[in-house]
């Protein structure tokens, strides 16, 4: 994430040296052989940038800060039990879905697999296999 940030900066760095290199030393009229600009419309035109250029920095800051309020990440070792699958937290076991509900953004919704629902409900109808109907013509 540092690596975004910092790559954002540069480029909004980057950009607003070009455009102040650009208003004070009138790189258009030599380029393309117009008229020079006076002062007074220079100026001007640095300022409506410089206005234009902070409201992109402000919509940049306050983007970055909504997406890492978002964004959690995971990473390192996470000790789990090899039989019921809690998860040690601090010095207690919690249930995966507890969790990864404290520690990101995910919401769980349950389910059964079809070879547990074979094993847990045998007598249940298979009603989650996908039927092939066939029909005469």
């Amino acid at each position: 994430m540092k690596r975004i940030v910092i790559t954002q900066l540069a480029v909004l760095s980057l950009f607003f040296v070009m455009t102040l290199a650009n208003e004070f030393f009138d790189f258009p009229h030599f380029v393309l052989g117009e008229a020079p600009t006076t002062p007074g419309q220079r100026y001007g035109e640095v300022i409506l940038e410089c206005l234009i250029f902070g409201s992109i920095v402000g919509i940049e800051y306050f983007t970055i800060i909504y997406l890492l309020k978002r964004v959690k990440i995971l990473e390192g070792l996470l000790p789990i039990c090899a039989n019921c699958h809690k998860i040690r937290n601090q010095d207690k076991w919690d249930r995966i879905e507890a969790y990864f509900k404290q520690y990101s953004l995910i919401e769980f919704t349950h389910s059964i697999c079809p070879e547990c629902k074979k094993k847990l409900y045998p007598e249940l109808p298979n009603v989650w296999a996908h039927n092939k109907k066939t029909t005469a013509v």
